[in-house]
């Protein structure tokens, strides 16, 4: 058996039973999982292309709980491989196991799965517990360059890691669109209250968003949200 473990801390707000609702549902969950290809029922389709042989294979997915954390179990043809979370406090631990056919070229491949995993829970955390308040009308206000990013991978999170368009429109006519593809943002859309547009292209991983690249935008309005399947 091979095994890789990584550990992050989540926001001081969270305790397990705040996290076990994101990963209770691996249907959204599993598609921001490194090597993700697909999911068809309880089937999951893992590829690493990079492996020195074919590593593309499908998985049954079992999940299970405990106390203070869960366990996903991928069973397949060639072995068997275990996701197993545990929450002390506010660290996250994500250990990935590996049992099976070739085992011996795993550890790479298991300890960027195990850390992927973690990244991507510990944003998801972090941006739920800033994220602008959003209304039962669709509306949000108080939006900053420190909390755009948060919307974005919220939108990116109640999608399920599909592709869209986020789209703010203020009573002025000032429109923001933030365009997801892929799991990046590859566009930023502005029009002015003036009717001037302009646009940003961009390739961020929404995990990777930062304040940086939303300091400039006219975020300090009340704005009605749409997302737009693409």
């Amino acid at each position: 058996m091979k095994e890789r473990v990584c550990t992050v801390k989540l926001h001081r707000r969270y305790r397990w039973d705040n996290l076990k609702l994101i990963i209770s549902d691996p249907g959204r969950t599993l598609k921001f999982f490194p090597y993700f290809k697909e999911l068809r029922g309880n089937v999951v389709t893992f590829e690493v292309p990079r492996w020195v042989f074919r590593f593309g294979y499908d998985f049954k997915l079992r999940v299970s709980f405990k106390d203070d954390g869960a366990v996903y179990v991928f069973t397949g043809d060639r072995g068997v491989l275990t996701v197993e979370f545990t929450m002390t406090g506010s660290e996250l631990e994500v250990r990935a196991r590996w049992s099976g056919f070739g085992e011996v070229f795993m550890g790479g491949p298991l300890r960027e799965f195990a850390c992927g995993i973690a990244k991507a829970i510990k944003e998801f955390c972090s941006s739920q517990a800033v994220c602008p308040v959003i209304t039962s009308d669709k509306t949000v206000e108080n939006v900053t360059a420190e909390t755009a990013p948060a919307l974005i991978k919220m939108t990116l999170w109640e999608t399920g890691g599909k592709d869209f368009v986020l789209r703010g429109t203020a009573e002025d006519g000032t429109v923001i669109e933030a365009k997801v593809v892929g799991g990046r943002l590859v566009e930023l859309r502005i029009r002015g209250e003036d009717g001037r547009e302009s646009i940003l292209e961009t390739d961020v991983s929404v995990l990777d968003l930062t304040p940086d690249i939303f300091k400039d935008l006219p975020l300090g309005k009340k704005f009605s949200l749409r997302v737009e399947p693409l």
